[in-house]
């Protein structure tokens, strides 16, 4: 039975990955915590020694990383995104792990389009060039070496105690009897936060998956519209959805102090997988609705 260190153990995804592995698991976090089988390791740089939470561990899942947020500069992606995430795997390599799982972004890809297991890398913006340099420098560390590496890139993780935009999607459910995304007709893709999971422990036990790169996602991609309105569902509310010109929307974010979403809301980024079922026989154990309902618990 593998033993796993999750960094980022206390987070969104640790913290519920951390309880579906149980006594298997042990977590890095940043600062003392009430999670169980933790150890705190501080903020995390090229200077972390890694090696007292590395004993015994056959898989690395790591999780932590600074997000894509106002105030971080492009030395900060890079310190603790790229540089930071050589450095633990370096010192996992040294301790004979047998896996290492990089939780990814599709932003890797670019921030709109549809994209597909051939589609060139396009990234954007520091946070995502910060992750694409990890995968690159991870790929050239393992090779030749026994160290397996999997690369999961994932599209917008929701769920219940889900932060971001997410959850600013639900408070304006929660408070609006109207939302303007009845002319949204965009493809998007998304996984929840209990389907990533499952991918995750997918990644890190099959054969097949070492040195594969798979892009998250848990089916046919859905309409911004669509999404809320599976939102509200799970929430008990029934918003109208007005049908607001996209150019409208856009001034209406730019007014708000929020330009990027108009384009993560009204425009495509659509994630087009066949290696999760080819390679991993994987699908989403949870539709949609399935997890939707379990926000009225939240």
């Amino acid at each position: 039975m593998n033993k796993y260190l999750i960094t980022g153990a206390n987070g969104f995804v640790g913290s519920a990955l951390m309880k579906r592995l149980a006594n298997r698991a042990v977590g890095a976090v940043r600062k003392s915590s009430t999670l169980p089988n933790t150890k705190v390791i501080g903020d995390i740089d090229t200077n972390t020694d890694w090696n007292g939470c590395l004993d015994g561990v056959d898989v690395v899942v790591h999780l932590a990383g600074i997000a894509s947020k106002q105030g971080s500069s492009q030395s900060d992606y890079d310190k603790i995104n790229h540089l930071a995430t050589m450095k633990l795997a370096n010192d996992a390599l040294n301790k004979g792990v047998k896996r290492f799982v990089f939780v990814s972004t599709i932003a890797v890809m670019g921030q709109t389009g549809s994209f597909d297991e051939e589609s060139a890398p396009n990234p954007q913006d520091d946070y995502a060039k910060s992750k694409l340099d990890a995968e690159v420098g991870l790929k050239s560390l393992v090779a030749e070496t026994e160290m397996e590496l999997v690369i999961i890139r994932s599209p917008l993780v929701y769920g219940e105690g889900a932060t971001g935009n997410f959850l600013l999607l639900q408070k304006l459910i929660q408070k609006l009897p109207v939302l303007p995304f009845g002319l949204s007709n965009n493809k998007r893709s998304f996984i929840s936060r209990d389907n990533l999971i499952d991918l995750i422990i997918a990644c890190a036990t099959h054969s097949k998956a070492a040195g594969e790169t798979f892009l998250a996602n848990e089916g046919a991609s859905i309409s911004t519209r669509e999404f809320t309105s599976a939102i509200a569902k799970g929430l008990g509310k029934s918003p109208i959805q007005f049908p607001l010109p996209s150019i409208a929307a856009n001034l209406l974010f730019r007014m708000i102090n929020r330009p990027t979403m108009h384009s993560q809301l009204f425009k495509d980024l659509e994630i087009k997988s066949t290696k999760l079922q080819d390679i991993l026989n994987w699908s989403a154990p949870l539709s949609l609705e399935q997890n939707m309902e379990k926000l009225k618990r939240d």
